[in-house]
């Protein structure tokens, strides 16, 4: 009894324990730093967000340093202006040098800004994107040449940059490898009849929103967007661009997010001037309302990563109050109309050595983040793994579900219309939406810590653009935050113990600072990925610098530098915490990409068998979420049903492969060079089953494997005759025959079928969730005598939980839902034998691990 008390001590001292990266910021008062700037917007008769989507979105930020004295200058942009260029004087004291340099801009309405050093002289110029052709908006996107005495010339006209659309950010990147800077325009979408048409409307080419490429033909900027391959249509929607090199072939591709129904875009270069977009077959699913996106190498496999954001809010209450995803319909209407899967949540894509992406947004626990806007990967805690910050808010939520019921309302639409799409009234009954800005710990299993209140206080803000930059030179990223009505938030990153690289680049050509440079950091094994790129998250640009962090290394074994032309240099036992200017030296070698970032090879290799071509499963159109509108996935589609057993004795492997319902299952037996359909098909009478499960095993102990298999669907209704489970008898030859006695009848929504070999004839069904039939799940059966009724019910437990629910799919066997629940969530409470206990909480996937363990394995020794 003492050892328990004194172990509970423990742990309630150890959970007192602060968190040793409490504060890792701390914001930097206006007071101290002297920046004085606000992005100020207020609702009026002639401008408000009824009449542009767009108006709540805030501006951006570009940071680097302007005059080479080493500290890193700010710069950021103003919807209605002015913008502002503040001078880094140290110390996080900043001075406003905007009317002297000449940069506060002349467009009416400014949106995102890129710090670039256009003409290759060594000094960074400001490039500032402006909506313009729309609302009256005038002016164009303007170019700052940077003099070097600290003022700037405006010279867009110059570079044939000055150019009048809807623009939302640029990207600058050297895609065809000539040593100058090209530009990808990001432009913003426009609602329209043509804008929700069919996929293929993105032919239709826009000149005030659709994206484009401008090649850099010696200063003077050229759009090649038609021959290059990129989409300039009348759908586009962009609100995020990311550079870099996806399949790591040496050349540099591009990642767009569109907000709305547009698919996000895809390009790999194709190394010849031209780009192929390639989203439907790299992506199974995208961002509905895509906004800032982020790429970096999260896994340290070399291969960088994606990271979208949209608006799924983390708050119960918000959550049920916004308008998310449509229904089935919807999604059914979209995929006719040549569109690709989206959904309304964050989306972390893992990069599949250049060949796929695979979605973990929710497995890492980043996928409801509200209404955000930028997504910034990078190592805060300078811990070796990427953590993640998210800009968040909006002043109103044109979202919610109760503003829209209200203001779709007859009367109310005529109202407004008779006010000119304005009404005071109307717009105050859209709620606020201000919402805490979030950090995330990245960890080495791919998972995310939230450490939103931690490494800095929750306050509710609506931040738009974002940047990160070494503002005190002290080797850690502090963050620059453009707000919303509201002075920037500067937050200086207070990480001390851990050891950091910080790299910046001079190179002999016209891309003096070297975008698009790789560093591969090696040390112990691992390895760490950089690929220098600065137009990043939402509207905004960061510090032209690459950093690492690598906790408490002194020393790492080497760097492997790829320069942008595909030569590289390699820089052994390299001390920490230092900075780094590099240029190329003389002997640089040729990069062989396909040595460097070698792939497995593969398990498995498609044999060439036309046999194979006439299998091919067939789903009927069938859809629950119609008549369940609760039900979190759908049921009716779980097969196709597989089973594979030598069923004549010849030695080789033969194939059972179950139907969809109204389309009958087929038997393949192998032959020495092909496989064969078994026909007549036995099969026929049962078609109108789903076959969901198959096993192939000796049920009559006659020395031949016999079929079961499992009937399910959510198709069926109670006492459907296609729920049945079927047993087929072989003869020894492979001939079957159903055996219409050996099972109970019984009506069911079947999960599984499994065996084991303790005593030769004992064998478990398992049954999936409710059902249209209104039946509930009887958990599993066994079959050594399988005419009794299922044993394992809710009622079997001596003290089961009030909040048990079978209905949730916790589990495919009814019996193991709150086993699954209590190892995945956690949870205290009494157990069967009166004892109290308490569960931490061990994940899903660990959960499912020994779930899955105890249906196949512990409960089958049992029965």
């Amino acid at each position: 009894m003492i050892n328990r008390i004194l172990f509970l001590m423990f742990l309630m001292l150890a959970a007192c324990k602060p968190d040793p990266e409490k504060d890792l910021f701390t914001e930097v008062p206006s007071s101290h730093s002297q920046i004085n700037f606000e992005n100020t917007l207020q609702d009026s008769k002639t401008l408000n967000a009824l009449d542009y989507m767009y108006f709540y979105d805030g501006g951006g930020v570009s940071a680097g340093d302007i005059n080479n004295d080493g500290l890193p200058d700010i710069y950021f942009t103003a919807n209605k202006g002015p913008n502002k260029l503040y001078l880094n004087k140290g110390n996080f004291i900043f001075e406003d040098i905007t009317d002297k340099a000449g940069v506060s801009g002349n467009s009416d309405w400014n949106t995102g800004t890129v710090m670039v050093d256009i003409n290759g002289d060594g000094l960074l110029d400001i490039y500032v994107c402006a909506v313009v052709g729309i609302l009256g908006f005038e002016g164009h996107n303007e170019l700052f040449i940077n003099n070097g005495d600290l003022t700037f010339s405006e010279q867009s006209a110059q570079y044939n940059l000055n150019i009048k659309s809807q623009a939302n950010n640029v990207a600058f990147f050297d895609y065809d490898k000539d040593g100058d800077l090209d530009m990808y325009l990001l432009n913003e979408g426009k609602h329209s009849a043509e804008s929700f048409g069919p996929a293929s409307n993105r032919f239709i080419i826009s000149e005030g929103n659709g994206d484009r490429l401008l090649r850099n033909d010696n200063g003077k900027f050229i759009d090649v967007s038609k021959e290059a391959g990129i989409y300039s249509g009348v759908n586009s929607y962009g609100l995020g661009v990311a550079v870099a090199d996806f399949n790591n072939d040496g050349w540099d591709d591009i990642y767009v997010s569109n907000d709305f129904h547009e698919d996000d875009y895809y390009y790999i270069n194709q190394k010849n001037g031209t780009f192929s977009e390639q989203l439907k077959s790299r992506f199974g699913k995208v961002s509905r309302y895509s906004m800032g996106n982020d790429v970096a190498d999260i896994n340290h496999d070399g291969f960088p990563d994606v990271i979208t954001l949209d608006m799924m809010p983390e708050e119960e209450q918000f959550s049920k109050s916004t308008l998310s995803d449509n229904d089935i319909k919807y999604h059914k209407i979209r995929a006719n109309l040549g569109y690709s899967p989206q959904f309304a949540r964050n989306m972390l894509q893992i990069n599949q050595k250049g060949d796929y992406f695979t979605e973990i947004a929710f497995y890492s626990g980043v996928e409801a983040t509200d209404w955000s806007w930028a997504p910034l990967l990078a190592d805060y805690n300078q811990d070796g793994e990427l953590d993640l910050f998210v800009t968040n808010g909006i002043y109103r939520r044109f979202n919610d579900l109760d503003y829209l019921k209200t203001y779709t309302d007859l009367a109310t639409k005529k109202n407004i219309s008779a006010s000119r799409l304005y009404d005071q009234k109307a717009l105050e009954l859209m709620p606020k939406g201000a919402v805490h800005n979030y950090f995330y710990k990245g960890n080495s299993n791919l998972k995310f810590e939230d450490k939103s209140g931690v490494w800095h206080k929750n306050t509710p803000t609506e931040s738009s653009g974002a940047a990160y930059a070494d503002l005190d030179n002290d080797g850690d990223l502090d963050l620059i935050i453009n707000n919303y009505n509201a002075k920037p938030s500067i937050l200086k990153n207070n990480s001390k113990n851990n050891a950091f690289l910080k790299l910046s680049f001079n190179a002999p050509t016209k891309n003096k600072f070297a975008l698009g440079t790789k560093v591969i950091a090696y040390h112990k094994g691992q390895l760490q990925f950089r690929q220098l790129y600065t137009s990043r998250g939402f509207q905004s640009s960061v510090e032209p610098i690459i950093h690492f962090g690598f906790a408490q290394e002194k020393e790492i074994d080497s760097l492997l530098i790829i320069w942008p032309d595909n030569t590289s240099e390699l820089f052994k036992n390299v001390k920490t915490n230092q900075t780094l200017v590099i240029k190329p030296s003389a002997k640089r070698q040729i990069v062989n990409y396909a040595t460097l970032f070698q792939t497995n090879k593969p398990w498995f290799k498609k044999v060439n068998d036309t046999s194979f071509l006439n299998i091919n499963h067939v789903e009927n159109k069938f859809s629950e979420f119609d008549t369940q509108t609760l039900i979190p996935y759908k049921v009716s589609t779980q097969g196709p049903a597989f089973a594979v057993a030598d069923i004549n004795n010849d030695g080789k492997k033969d194939l059972f492969i179950g139907g969809s319902t109204r389309v009958e299952a087929n038997l393949y037996l192998q032959n020495n060079d092909h496989i064969q359909l078994l026909t007549p098909s036995f099969f026929k009478e049962d078609a109108l089953s789903e076959d969901v499960d198959a096993i192939f095993f000796d049920a009559d102990n006659d020395g031949d494997l016999d079929l079961m298999v499992i009937s399910a669907g959510n198709e069926f209704h109670r006492k459907s005759e296609p729920l049945k489970d079927r047993l087929y008898i072989n003869n020894g030859k492979g001939k079957f025959s159903k055996s219409m006695d050996a099972l109970p009848i019984y009506y069911e929504n079947g999960a599984f079928v499994r065996t084991n070999d303790v005593d030769k004839d004992k064998w478990l069904l398992g049954e999936e969730f409710r059902t249209n039939s209104g039946s509930e799940p009887n958990g599993i059966r066994s079959m050594k005598s399988p005419k009794d009724p299922p044993f394992f019910h809710s009622d079997t437990y001596l003290h089961p939980p009030a909040t048990w629910n079978t209905q949730i799919p916790h589990a495919r066997g009814g019996v193991m839902n709150y086993w699954f629940y209590l190892l995945s969530e956690g949870s205290s409470g009494t157990n069967d034998n009166g004892d109290s206990y308490n569960i931490q909480p061990i994940g899903i996937e660990k959960g499912a691990d020994i779930i899955y363990l105890a249906s196949t394995v512990y409960f089958t020794a049992l029965v």
